[in-house]
């Protein structure tokens, strides 16, 4: 369950720098293929996106963990509390430079279609998306929403590449697989609303420092 938790935080720390300079994005996010013991555990996810100009603040919360993740001109800060355990990872601008560099073979290819629907109020196009894997290319379809900047961590995601990098907009309705599991984010608020300054200054205070290979194997431990 911690190496599912963990794979599920990491996996949206990838997601500022055009269009509407500043609002929050909130999605809900449902899970296909868990055991239903599990699913019950883990119950309603929704995760919130801050921006404003080239900063971001990702907030997940559900009944058995919360994160946050900063990506800011300093790098990326990641904080997680699973049921009181908490623990925080850091990733510099050059870290994330040097990590996308080496990556760049993995990003992923972007096919735009003409097709339309509203998601949250909001116009949105279709997109299908190939990402590389050493498993084999992956296609998935991703509705988009050009009036809201795309949100980006800067390097790149737990197999590489970063997910939608490139993307025309903020990605607003997506699935993806992570094992046996199907995950779906859907937008279901947009807010234009000013965000303050203060949304983005993030203490580490009561947090251990883990590295990013501790939490994939699973919360540090």
């Amino acid at each position: 369950m911690k190496k599912l938790i963990t794979a599920v935080a990491i996996l949206f720390c990838a997601f500022a720098n055009a269009q509407v300079k500043e609002g929050s994005v909130t999605y809900v996010m449902t899970m296909e293929g868990l055991p239903p013991e599990q699913a019950a555990m883990m119950g309603d996810m929704e995760t919130k996106i801050y921006y404003k100009d080239k900063k971001s603040l990702t907030e997940m919360s559900s009944m058995m963990f919360s994160t946050k993740t900063l990506n800011d001109e300093n790098g990326l800060l990641v904080l997680m509390d699973q049921m009181g355990n908490k623990f925080f990872m850091r990733a510099s601008k050059a870290e994330l430079d040097k990590n996308a560099e080496v990556n760049k073979d993995k990003e992923p290819k972007i096919e735009y279609t003409s097709e339309t629907k509203s998601i949250a109020g909001h116009e949105c196009k279709k997109a299908i998306i190939t990402i590389i894997g050493k498993e084999g290319d992956v296609k998935s379809d991703v509705w988009y929403c050009e009036k809201i900047p795309y949100i980006s961590q800067g390097g790149g995601g737990k197999k590489g590449g970063e997910m939608y990098k490139g993307l025309k907009g903020m990605p607003m309705e997506y699935s993806f697989k992570q094992g046996p599991m199907n995950i779906k984010m859907t937008a279901k608020e947009v807010s234009f609303d000013k965000v303050p300054d203060s949304k983005f200054v993030v203490t580490t205070e009561g947090y251990t420092e883990k590295t990013i290979a501790d939490m994939q194997k699973g919360g540090g431990k």
